[in-house]
């Protein structure tokens, strides 16, 4: 895998933007001034995201493109635009009603198409999705090199209801500008505002504000203090306008005058200048969010009010709890306006706990200005883009042959290595010459076939193979049918389906036919479990054998009956599998029958298949962590005791893998193909520990994950196995249907 760091990226931002009359869009246009100034070299661009009221506007330089949020052909052209620049990094900015489709799902079908690192920056998430709100969110967590969002109980609940791994998710304020410490008896002059008490409310107007309520509590103020006066500040939000115009506003005035507030309540009805918002914030002596959504999870007019060091008042949503908690606000029930007013007289009539308000307001501000924030994005920026697995799901860039021709020589692969450092000595086996030969036929590499093959030809003896070889070239043991030989009979059976040469072909058969008769002698179900794969892939490409045609699809209903007994034996309601334990290579078993239902459409085998696999995933699967935990092979897994959790191996990584990919190929389940990719990030760091055993420099793979970190070797089986799952998930690609990886894992 190539990584990828750069100083100073260059990033496009996705997002509504200015003049578009949106918090995102103000957000993002603030965010870049800052960043702009980190990184004068690679100056902000912006693809703004429109929506039908605002096609007519007229955007700022820094705008490349625009799309209308409906029309899919802008996506498109856009799409054609960034895959082929030199930018290198997406920004999007995401809340489901500023993108195309139901619940915003254009998102999915621009990112599945996008060839570029993303970072997802997300203004809203709920608790309560939809199933279809949570397919989106679930891809857009997939997908993104790492995930912002503006609060830790925001990071929380993705950890917690989404599954998203929490070492992806980045939890940066909302910037605020460097506000300097100021009396609000200084701004109030410019506004002609002198000796009112001030409480203000800076919005797009919309009845989620709940502004009514912090009207309803002015009565009881008012009549203590009558030189009170309340601003709603903003013009009505461009959404509500067009669907209901000024209702809303019409129904505040209304209780105004129902009230007898028309002296202490002022509407301003425009959208402020960034200079204008920070002289109101300046001016205010207090500031209300009095919003009625629970799980609102960002405010940019808190944000900013707490910068500017505001005793703030507020309703009790995911932002305003976060953000005023230690003392650095007052947080109310929702529709509460008893509750706002005795909040807003205790500020008044207790200066000395309001000024310890704003100074703890202040103070958190500060950690909050645009250039911290700044700094924070291109901190993450970085970090993503050096960490980036590969950009897109297409799987049409295998992975460098590098170190698998380091452990190659003259002989065959060797099996282990110190480090990264070729262990000669310790020798060979048929297990890994007989993966490395899958390999080494899905990269038409002829050389590196040969190499294997003669190595697994020179093993057998009457159709039997050894497995260990020294490092002189001498057979160890004696030869017999253990799991190896399923491997290498798996091997040689997509050997003869790619042909990569006559010779070799002509080669492959002749093995292949010695070692047929020794099929149903096999009694492993993890050997049983490879000879099967190799049976598919012989019988769903049609491949000719002199002599044993007939015998084909009986040897492999023979076999896939040898399963479902062990299966049907050893099963029970919370133990769905085919042995009394795990331990290695696990998913291989149900990744077998899948092959066999695949090829026989045989609906018993297939429910076997499945729910064994779901079982699997189910054991395997760390909801806590959101990714993939494999049995450790420091103890394994028994049956009614705990599950070993070290050292999980690579190798259970790529059956996983393989397996999801047959089972997608079965179902045509989506689930499945993302799992598959779950368990193939595995390798980049989506476990545990958070922790890639890819080595970028050598090609290689770790052995495995210690209650310490990494194994710092680099073994073939690992190697290897990475190879394979790659190979396994580009089989499925539907920009290569017609590779070689297709004809070895499409069993049709």
């Amino acid at each position: 895998m190539i990584r990828v760091q750069l100083k100073k990226p260059r990033v496009v931002y996705i997002s509504t933007y200015i003049p578009r009359k949106c918090g995102i869009a103000t957000f993002t246009k603030d965010l870049t001034n800052a960043l702009n100034l980190l990184n004068p070299e690679r100056q902000a661009e912006i693809i703004a995201l429109d929506s039908p009221e605002s096609e007519s506007l007229v955007y700022p330089w820094e705008v490349s493109h625009r799309i209308r949020q409906q029309d899919w052909s802008d996506y498109e052209r856009v799409l054609h635009y960034l895959n082929r620049s030199n930018v290198d990094l997406i920004v999007v900015q995401h809340e489901f009603g500023i993108w195309g489709g139901t619940d915003g799902e254009f998102v999915v079908k621009f990112l599945e198409k996008l060839k570029k690192p993303c970072v997802v920056v997300f203004h809203t998430v709920l608790s309560t999705p939809t199933t279809h709100q949570r397919e989106i969110m679930n891809y857009l967590c997939r997908r993104a090199g790492a995930v912002v969002v503006m609060l830790q109980a925001v990071a929380d609940l993705l950890r917690r209801e989404y599954g998203v791994d929490p070492s992806k998710v980045a939890v940066i304020h909302h910037g605020v500008p460097d506000f300097p410490r100021q009396s609000p008896e200084e701004a109030k002059p410019r506004l002609k505002l002198e000796g009112r008490i001030i409480m203000s409310s800076i919005n797009l107007l919309s009845e989620s504000k709940g502004i009514e309520y912090a009207i309803s509590a002015l009565p009881p103020v008012v009549e203590k203090y009558p030189n009170f006066l309340y601003l709603v500040v903003g013009e009505t939000h461009p959404n509500v306008l067009r669907q209901e115009g000024e209702q809303y506003r019409a129904k505040l005035k209304k209780l105004v005058q129902e009230k007898g507030l028309q002296s202490s309540v002022q509407f301003i009805d425009r959208y402020l200048s960034l200079d204008e918002l920070i002289l109101y914030i300046q001016a205010s002596d207090y500031y209300i969010t009095p919003y009625l959504n629970p799980e609102q999870a960002a405010s940019g007019s808190l944000a900013y009010a707490m910068g500017a060091g505001k005793s703030c008042i507020s309703t009790s949503y995911f932002y305003a709890r976060e953000m005023l908690r230690g003392g650095r606000g007052i947080i109310v029930p929702l529709r509460n306006s008893s509750a706002l007013s005795h909040a807003l007289l205790e500020l008044i009539e207790k200066p000395n706990k309001r000024h310890l308000i704003e100074r703890r307001a202040y103070s958190q501000g500060r950690l909050m200005t645009w250039h911290r924030v700044a700094l924070n994005y291109l901190e993450l920026f970085t970090n993503a883009l050096a960490q980036s697995a590969p950009t897109h799901d297409s799987f049409d860039v295998p992975p460098t042959l590098d170190y698998v021709r380091t452990l190659t020589t003259r002989l065959g692969i060797l099996e282990h290595s110190s480090l990264k450092i070729p262990q000669e000595s310790q020798g060979y086996t048929v297990d890994d010459n007989a993966k490395a030969l899958i390999v080494a036929l899905c990269r038409e590499n002829r050389f590196l076939v040969r190499c294997y093959l003669m190595f697994i030809i020179q093993a057998e003896q009457n159709g039997l193979l050894y497995n260990d070889r020294s490092a002189n070239g001498e057979w160890q043991g004696k030869p017999d049918v253990g799991d190896w030989w399923g491997k290498a009979f798996w091997a040689i059976s997509c050997l003869v389906t790619i042909r990569p040469s006559p010779l070799l072909y002509k080669k492959g058969i002749q093995l292949l036919l010695k070692m047929y008769p020794h099929l149903l002698n096999l009694s492993s179900p993890r050997s049983v479990s490879y000879a099967l794969l190799g049976l598919c892939v012989l019988d769903s490409n049609q491949v000719m054998l002199p002599g044993i045609e007939n015998t084909l699809r009986e040897n492999i209903n023979e076999l896939a009956k040898k399963l479902t007994i062990l299966f049907s034996s050893s099963a029970s309601n919370n133990w769905q599998w085919f042995e009394n334990y795990l331990t290695y290579d696990n998913a291989r078993l149900p990744q077998a029958l899948l092959a066999v239902a695949r090829v026989s459409k045989n609906s018993d085998i297939q429910k076997i298949g499945i729910g064994s696999l779901d079982w699997l995933i189910h054991e395997l699967f760390d909801q806590e962590y959101g990714c993939f935990s494999f049995i450790g092979c420091n103890g394994w897994y028994f049956r009614g005791k705990p599950k070993a959790i070290f050292d999980q191996q690579p190798v259970e990584a790529d059956a996983m893998a393989e397996a999801c990919v047959a089972a997608f190929l079965v179902t045509k389940d989506e689930k499945y193909l993302n799992l598959a990719k779950k368990a193939f990030t595995w390798y980049d760091g989506d476990n545990i520990l958070h922790q890639s055993l890819i080595d970028s420099r050598s090609g290689g793979i770790f052995d495995g994950l210690t209650p310490s970190g990494r194994n710092r070797n680099e073994g073939t089986e690992s190697v290897l196995s990475y190879h394979l799952a790659f190979f396994s998930l580009q089989s499925v690609n539907i920009f290569n249907p017609n590779s070689i990886s297709s004809k070895l894992w499409q069993c049709n």
